[in-house]
Parts: C-alpha cells; structure tokens; sequence
C-alpha cells in the first residue's frame, strides 16, 4: 500500500468511529429518556396537557328523630374567570361587576393581577337568577363552577346543636364539626384536555364525589321549637343575659331538644358575634347553687347517714362552721329530709354535707360525674372544676354542700339530677342516634351506656322530696297540669373580680316528669335575670312549659287522678315562619267536640284542603287534634289522608303546598311517611 492510501484509510476510521461513538451516544439518550424517563416525562406531558379539579362532594343530611331535615346541601354556582383568556378584559370585568353587584374598579383591579391570571374566583355562591346573565356574556375564560351549599331549612332552630359549615366546606361548630369527617363525603376528580394556551376543550369524570354519611339525631323538632320558643320569651321577660334549656329522655340519656339564648342563622353564620355560636350547655361553668344539694342529700341517704324520715335542726337559719357563719334565706327550726330540699335549708344541707366528710364527699361529685365531661357527642365540652380534697379548707364541705366552689356545666348537672329520675342510672346524654348512608344503610348505632351510682330506693326517696319541691316549696311555679312533676330550684351569686356579686346571679330549675315514672328531664338555666332573680320564679315557669307541651307531644296520657290539661297552642312567630310544630294539642276542655273525642262517642271526618293558604290549613289542624306535617309553600294541592276519610284527634296527617308551576312537581312528589299512617315514636 502506497504511503499516500495509509492516511486516507485512517481518515476513513476516524469518521467511522466518531459516527459510531455518535450513534452510540444518541442510542443511549433515547433509551434513558425512553426507558429510563419514561414515567417522569409522562407526567410531565400529562401535567401539560391536562388540567385537574376537584369535585366537592355533598354532606351528608341531618336529620331530627322522626326524619324531619335540620340540614342538606343544595346545589350553587361560583363565577370563576381565566383573566389571561380574556381578550378584553376590562369591559368583561365591569360587565361582570354590573351583574354581582361588585365594585367595577376592585374587580378590574383583581382580574389585572398578574399572580391570578390563571384562575380567579370572581363572586362564590351567586344568586340563581344572576346565572343566566353570567351564561348570555358568552364569554371564553368566564365560567360557572358547580358547588354544594349547606343549608338549614328551619333558620336558627338548634343552631348552637348544629354549628354550621364554613365557606371551604369545613364543619365550623356543633355536630359540623364533631362529625364533620362523616358527614364531609369524598371529593370527585374530573380532569381537562388543554391546549398549548391552556384552554381547555374536554372534561372526563375521574372519580365520582361520593356524598356523606347521614346523622339522624335524637333531637326533636317539635320539642325543640317548643323549648326555644319558652326560653327566648322567659330570656326577654327576666331580661337575662343568655339562657340554656335542655330536655333529656331520663331512661336513656338521648336528649330531645337543646336550646340556646342568644343563637344564630346558621346561614349567615359570618353575621353574628362568634360568641353567639357557643353551645352554653357543655361550655358554660357556673356555681350550681342548691340545684346541688340533691347530691349531698343522695349520698348521705345511700350511705346511710340519714333517713327519709329523720328531723334536723336547722338552727333557725344559722350555723357557725370554722369560724364562718352560714346563713338560710329564712329561719327554719326543725326539718325533715325531705323538708330540707322542698325549703332548700342551706343548713340542713350542710349538715348533711358534714356527715359525710371531706373524702367521701368528693368520691360522691365525682361519682355523679362532676369534674369530667359527660361524653355528650358535641365539641367543646369542658369538665368544670372539682378541686381535690385535700386541698379544701375547712369551710369548703358546707359550702359544696349547697352549690359553692365547684363548677358545673348545665349539662352535668342535668345528668346528675336525671340520675334520681330514672332510678339511679348516670345515663350518658347523646344527639346522635344512628349514622347511615347516603342510600340509608345503617353505618352505626347509638348504644345505651348507663352506670349505677344510687339504689333504686336512694333515688324514690328523694323524687318524692323533689315533688314535695314542685307542691309546697320553692318550685310551685313549675307544677304541670294533668302531670306530676318534680325538681329543685336553685339561685347562685356570680363571682365577680374573685368576689361573690350582689347583682349577678345565675337562676335555674332542673326537674322531671311525669311521677312516679318520669318520661323527661329538663334543666333551664337563666344567666344574670333582672328584677326576679330566684329559680323558682324565672326559671320554673319555663320548666312548666316545655314540659307541660313536650308531654303533650310525646302523648303522654296524664293522671287520671289529676284535673286533664288545658293547652291552648301558640302560633309561631314570624321568625319561625316556616315552621310549625307538630305536636297534638288537646282541646279546650269546655268544647263540645274535645268531650266526644276524648270519650270516643264522635267520628270526625278529614276536611279538603285543596287551594287552602298554609296558615288556614295549619289552623285548622290544630283546631281538630291533628298532628300536621307541612311541606313547600304556596297552597296546599296534596293530603294524606285524603278529604273525607274519617279521622280522630292525635292522628297525623301530611299536607304539601307548592305555587304555580309547582304543583304538577309537589303532586308527583306526594310523600307516604311513617307520619301517614299516624306512627311516631
């Protein structure tokens, strides 16, 4: 080979090899970006190209022990804009301002926002006559986003039970909060094809929202209305600060109505002071007063230390103790146990408490459930204040012994004295009676927790003490007709810069009926009353109304040894407009239509309702006994039973009312409920 080819021929490899050494490199690339990369830059294509939100799914409902809805979920659009879509940008904000009732400038001023252009939510929750304003603009990069909004059909009624939702969908308060996690639901995912501008042209559902669980509470409507309705009137008429009513089923511990004064609209919860969301009855302390004399007086009964029969000296009002003279309201002499808590001797009671002495004293609050919390399934629950013996003074066990230097929530102390109600069960109070689904399969179910902490016969002596209360003491306003009832009064003076005041006072009442088996505990409890200030006199009254319609309601047949009960039924106020409760009143006793129904000698016949005004129809209803379940507004245009079948007084009946082009949807919709066929629980 000539000397010339030998370097042609080397020239030839080296291409070769940087060719070869060049394909390699490439073979490589590809294959690490091919097989190495190939899911990180499937995702990032996918990031690109797509474009994900979620779909907020529906809570679930609540709904009262007879499946009457305190809250759901509807349907609401957000208004949402892509500014960097927007061709123009300026016009189409002031249209859209126009539209909301906005601020043009602030508007105009949100949407130039360069760290919004991709997304900005323009107005939440629109009102649904704006919707086809904002879908005539035909505007790209202006959208109508679909949302769930709580709602609460009957306004404020068992706010402060309820609470409410906040705008991200968060429980904010009450039963919101504490089962927000099986109400909330599951988000949905959908997911959009976008181009190169990110503008999206194709939505796939990726996974659907799925609604919440359902909680069906103990809490009665009916009751409840009731028990807000007295306790807002006896709020106004002392002219007290804040008020609390609790009704509680004594054998079980469910409570069926849980009223606060002052409450909200759940809403427009954002309108109202944050104070107002607060559930007085599990965080709220006070000094119970003599409501808490039946724990010392129980004790010293069960321990033996006293007898229903025994007489105590009561010192005509004054006893001198470590150096401290204790002092009754009035100078009583000789008392009998059971005249010590009909008279709330201070003294007798201290007496009592001394028996016992300072360790067993203290084992009996905690044994009644003071100085815990009572498990009720509501937030914010505290444990009030129970200092340990040994760190009492030598005036402390007379003092507990009438209601000072302990604290209590209204809740607790309706659990203890409930305790003498239903034979000497501490019964854990409860909202929730079954969580299910939203296909109404059973999740779960409330179960009985009941501990005995008295005997049968400790709790019937002193019922028959707290009736002696309700007859000849300090409780004589609370005494029911057709009933018996039971209670105890109680005044505490408010503490005041670490002082007793001499203007505050907390007034309450907790009591029990019907004797000698009651049915319900209630516990009402007046916050700083003006003028009338003791429990027998401002909060008594409230006691004897709820109870007087919570048993008429629950149809409670009355004493046939006592006079039968008048009631004459209150029509609701315009701030309950839409609202009605259904309980079964029992007509005036002089009427001729009362005696045949009650003696069964008349057969009443359904009225047609047809085209009658909501307000006739439930007039009506009430006049003939009927328990009304009223649904829609307008007038009515379905009832069940139908126009002229026969009825009697205490049976139910459904009507709906719709206006104008409803109708046709309120007849397809015509219910059959357990409410129909006259079943209630």
């Amino acid at each position: 080979m000539s000397a010339s080819a030998r370097p042609r021929s080397g020239r030839v490899l080296l291409v070769i090899g940087l060719v070869t050494l060049w394909t390699t490199v490439i073979v490589l690339r590809l294959a690490q970006l091919q097989l190495l990369q190939h899911e990180q830059f499937t995702q990032l294509a996918q990031q690109r190209q797509l474009m994900t939100r979620s779909i907020i799914a529906p809570r679930g409902i609540i709904y009262d022990c007879h499946m009457d809805e305190l809250a759901t979920s509807i349907t609401v659009h957000t208004v949402v804009a892509e500014p960097r879509r927007i061709s123009s940008l300026e016009p189409v904000a002031r249209r859209l301002a126009k539209i909301l009732a906005l601020n043009p400038r602030d508007l105009v001023e949100r949407m130039s926002d360069p760290a919004h252009q991709a997304f900005v939510v323009v107005r939440r929750r629109i009102d649904p006559k704006d919707e086809p304003k904002i879908e005539a603009l035909d505007t790209d990069g202006v959208h109508l986003v679909e949302e769930s909004m709580r709602v609460y059909p009957n306004s404020r009624l068992a706010s402060n039970a309820l609470g409410f939702v906040n705008l991200n969908g968060d429980g904010g308060a009450g039963l919101e909060l504490e089962y927000d996690r099986e109400v909330r639901g599951t988000e949905g995912q959908i997911s959009f094809d976008v181009d190169a501008r990110r503008r999206s042209f194709r939505g796939t559902v990726e996974r659907e929202p799925i609604q919440g669980q359902a909680l069906v509470l103990s809490l009665d409507r009916s009751i409840h209305y009731i028990a807000e309705r007295e306790l807002r009137g006896g709020v106004e008429k002392a002219r007290a600060a804040a008020g609390v009513a609790v009704v509680m089923e004594s054998d079980t511990g469910r409570i069926l109505a849980l009223a606060n004064v002052p409450d909200f609209n759940g809403n427009t919860y954002n309108e109202y002071p944050a104070e107002t969301w607060r559930n007085r009855a599990v965080s709220d302390m006070f000094e119970p007063g003599s409501t808490f004399k039946v724990v010392v007086a129980s004790a010293a009964l069960e321990a033996g230390l006293t007898r229903p029969n025994e007489v105590i000296d009561c010192q005509m009002g004054s006893i001198m103790i470590g150096g401290h003279i204790f002092h009754d309201h009035k100078p009583y002499g000789l008392l009998t146990f059971p005249q010590i808590l009909e008279n709330s001797s201070n003294i007798g009671a201290a007496k009592l408490g001394l028996r016992l002495g300072e360790e067993r004293l203290y084992e009996t609050l905690r044994t009644f459930g003071f100085g815990a919390k009572t498990g009720v399934d509501l937030p914010g629950e505290i444990i009030g204040l129970v200092r340990d013996w040994h760190r009492w003074s030598k005036l402390s066990v007379p003092a507990i012994s009438f209601g000072q230097e302990v604290g209590v929530t209204p809740l607790q102390m309706l659990v203890a004295i409930n305790s003498i109600a239903n034979g000497g069960f501490r019964a854990r109070p409860t909202l929730v009676d079954r969580v299910i689904d939203s296909s109404g399969q059973l999740v779960r179910a409330r179960t009985l927790e009941r501990t005995r902490i008295i005997s049968a016969e400790t709790a019937a002596a002193v019922r028959e003490a707290f009736e002696g209360v309700v007859l000849r003491g300090t409780g004589k306003a609370a005494q029911l007709e057709g009933y018996r009832a039971g209670g105890k009064t109680g005044t505490a003076q408010k503490i005041v810069d670490g002082h007793y005041s001499r203007s505050r006072y907390v007034a309450s009442f907790i009591g029990f009926a019907p004797l000698p088996r009651p049915r319900l505990s209630i516990a009402v409890l007046l916050d700083e009353p003006h003028g009338k200030i003791y429990g027998g006199e401002v909060a008594a009254p409230i006691f004897q109304k709820i109870m007087q319609e919570a048993l008429l309601q629950l149809r409670v047949p009355p004493d046939k040894t006592l006079p039968l009960p008048k009631f004459n039924p209150t029509i609701a106020s315009a701030e309950f407009e839409d609202f009605r409760p259904n309980a079964t009143p029992v007509l005036p006793l002089g009427s001729d239509e009362a005696l045949s129904v009650r003696t069964g000698t008349a057969v009443l016949t359904m009225p047609d309702f047809s085209g009658l005004a909501k307000r006739n129809v439930i007039a009506r209803c009430q006049e003939l006994g009927l328990a009304v379940s009223a649904s829609g507004s307008g007038i009515a245009v379905f009832q069940d039973p139908s126009a002229g079948s026969p009825i009697s007084a205490g049976d139910a009946c459904v009507v709906s009312f719709a206006r104008g082009g409803g109708m046709a949807a309120a007849l397809s919709r015509a219910p059959v409920t357990d409410a129909t066929r006259g079943v209630r629980r």
